[in-house]
This record gives C-alpha cells, structure tokens and sequence, in this order.
C-alpha cells in the first residue's frame, strides 16, 4: 500500500477503535440476539466483567443478589491480517461462571474473520469498510454464542454440523454437503468442490424465474436426526419453525442484509418483496423448536464445500480433511461447519433476472 493509504487507514482505524466499546457493544449484541432466537432476557453489567482477560473477579456479591451465573464477554484481539490483501478479525473468549463458587461451566474462544479486501478499499471514503465490518464482527459472533451456548446446547454431535475432530473422510467425500438445512431450491447447476481451494467452481448464481423467487429447503428433523442418540430428542420436539435471510452481493465490500423472516410455518417461502433485477444474493436458512421449555435450533445453512483455507486467526484442526488437503493441495483446510461464521463462498446463492 502506498504510504499515504496506510496513514490514512491508521488515523482512520485509531478513531473507530477510540470511540467505540467494543466490548459492550458485543455484549449488547449477544444480549439482542438472546432475547430474538431463545426468548431469554439478560441484563449487561458494563463494569461487572475482567478488566483483563486473565482476571477473575469475585461475583459472590451477585450470588447473594439471586445472580446464578455470569456470562464474560472479553474481546482480546482486533485488527488486520494478510499484506496486499487483508481481512479484518475480531477474537471473543466467553466464559460462563457459576457466582456461588466462582466455578467455570463453560468456556470458548470465538473467531470472526471477513473476506480479503484490497488496501485501498479499506481507507476509502473514512474507512466506511472497517465501520461495515466492526457491525458485521459484533452481529456475527453474537449469533455464533448464542447459537452454541442456548440453540445447539441440546442436540447431540450429528445434528450440530460436526467438527473437524469428527469429520470422517467418509463424512467429507459420501456425506452431507451441508452445514445445518439443506438448499432444495431454485435449481443449481454446480456442486461445490472440496479440494476447489482456488474457488474456481463455487462463483454461480443460479438464475430464478421471477423477481419474487420461491426459496425451499428441508425439513427438520432430518433423516441424519431420526437416528440414534439424536432420535431421543428430536421424537419430542413441538413448534417447528424457520427463519430465513437474504443478503445483497456487494462488490468491494460485504453482503447487506435485505431480506428476513421468522417463525415460516413452512419449508418454503415465496418472498412477498420484489427484488431488483439482474441482481446476485446470498441467502441461508435454520430452524428452530420448542424442546423440553426452551428452545433450540439448527446452525444457519451453507455448503460446506469449498473448504475454508485456514489463515490469519483461524487455525487448522487436526481431522482427515485438514490432512487430506496438506496432501493434495498443500493448504490446510478447516470444516466450515466448524467456524463462527459463514464465509462468503460458502453462503447459498441466486441472481435476479
């Protein structure tokens, strides 16, 4: 980058990050999306939490105040990975901690990462990009928590998506080729990959037939939930219901949320917007249900293929897919339905005639 970018972006960068609460404003995040996905209303404590990540503070004073369990949000690392290129990360660790004892029940490190974008346009118009993404980061991993700790808490391995210490070649090559719902319509015309790690293949949009397309996807429970350990739960689950999003493709910066709708009685959904013509979307789709007097869900839907290349913040995990794709094609790979959020190359996708 030229040297005039680069001061321009560091000023740009250092104001964002001096005016904003980061923290808090995932913890507020965490919270919007608690309440919208489970029901649950939790209030935030902005100096309740570590001042460092290392710290553990003395929540007996709650326990005496009818406080349960603390949920910490501590944001440990933001910034800027690559050269040419960069992407921008944000690293959570959350932790639960029981107030009576002070005990851990719970904790993980959650990573958000976005696409690679050229220097330039990071600093462009007062590094409106880097404002775009701080939102994206906070919405992002807000969802993936919320997801891990209330929606998936319940299911059993095989119906969370697996990980990549579970991931079979089996899984990878005769599987699923999904993380959580699976796309049924529009038509495509492509199959994505596993060893694509140059993304050659996955750029198609399938064209629909109307500028209100009907979007279909499967049902839950699936037939991979009837089976097994996932049989006892899912035999007594009520209130099935989907949520659905669309996302605008944006070039040279990340897809916009356009469209969105939750509690669909069914599995498909005609969208009552007319959407603007000759245009590229992403879209994507999870269910959720009553289980036992709370709720849980599915992960959002996306292929899991092509693998995501594990750089910057996100680590390769020692399954057979990582070590195939070393072999082959000299990357190591992560199972995207492992990640904390969805990558681009991975969203379902349709264009607008």
């Amino acid at each position: 980058m030229p040297e005039s970018e680069v001061t321009i972006l560091e000023a740009q960068v250092s104001q964002n990050l001096a005016t904003l609460q980061i923290p808090s404003s995932l913890a507020r995040a965490i919270a919007t999306a608690a309440e919208h996905d489970t029901g649950q209303r939790f209030p935030v404590l902005d100096d309740g939490g570590p001042a460092k990540p290392d710290a553990a503070p003395d929540y007996r004073t709650m326990a005496r105040q009818g406080v349960d369990s603390i949920l910490e949000v501590v944001v440990t690392d933001v910034g800027f990975t690559g050269r040419k290129a960069m992407s921008f990360h944000m690293v959570a660790h959350v932790r639960v901690v029981r107030t009576a004892q002070g005990e851990s029940s719970y904790f993980r490190q959650f990573v958000y990462q976005s696409d690679e974008y050229e220097g330039h346009l990071w600093s462009r118009n007062k590094a409106a990009l880097l404002r775009e993404e701080l939102q994206r980061a906070y919405e992002s991993l807000a969802g993936s928590i919320v997801e891990q700790l209330f929606l998936l808490a319940g299911l059993p391995p095989g119906s969370k998506g697996g990980s990549g210490v579970e991931t079979s070649l089996k899984d990878l090559f005769g599987g699923r080729d999904s993380c959580g719902l699976g796309w049924v319509s529009p038509e495509r015309d492509y199959q994505p990959g596993f060893l694509d790690v140059h993304h050659r293949d996955w750029n198609r949009f399938p064209l629909v037939a109307s500028d209100r397309p009907v979007l279909a996807w499967e049902g839950f429970p699936r037939e991979v939930d009837r089976r097994g350990e996932a049989a006892a739960i899912t035999s007594g689950i009520s209130n099935v219901r989907y949520d659905l999003r669309i996302w605008e493709v944006i070039a040279g910066g990340p897809p916009r949320l356009i469209y969105e709708k939750r509690d669909l009685p069914g599995t498909s959904h005609a969208l009552d917007e007319v959407l603007p013509h000759e245009r590229r979307y992403f879209w994507s789709v999870r269910a959720r249900f009553d289980h036992e007097g709370r709720v849980n869900g599915t992960k959002w839907g996306c292929y899991r293929s092509p693998s995501y290349e594990a750089q910057g913040k996100v680590r390769a995990e020692a399954s057979p897919g990582a070590v195939l794709g070393v072999l082959i094609a000299g990357t190591a790979p992560r199972d995207v339905c492992t990640l904390d959020f969805i990558p681009t190359s991975n969203y379902y996708r349709f264009r607008t005639p």
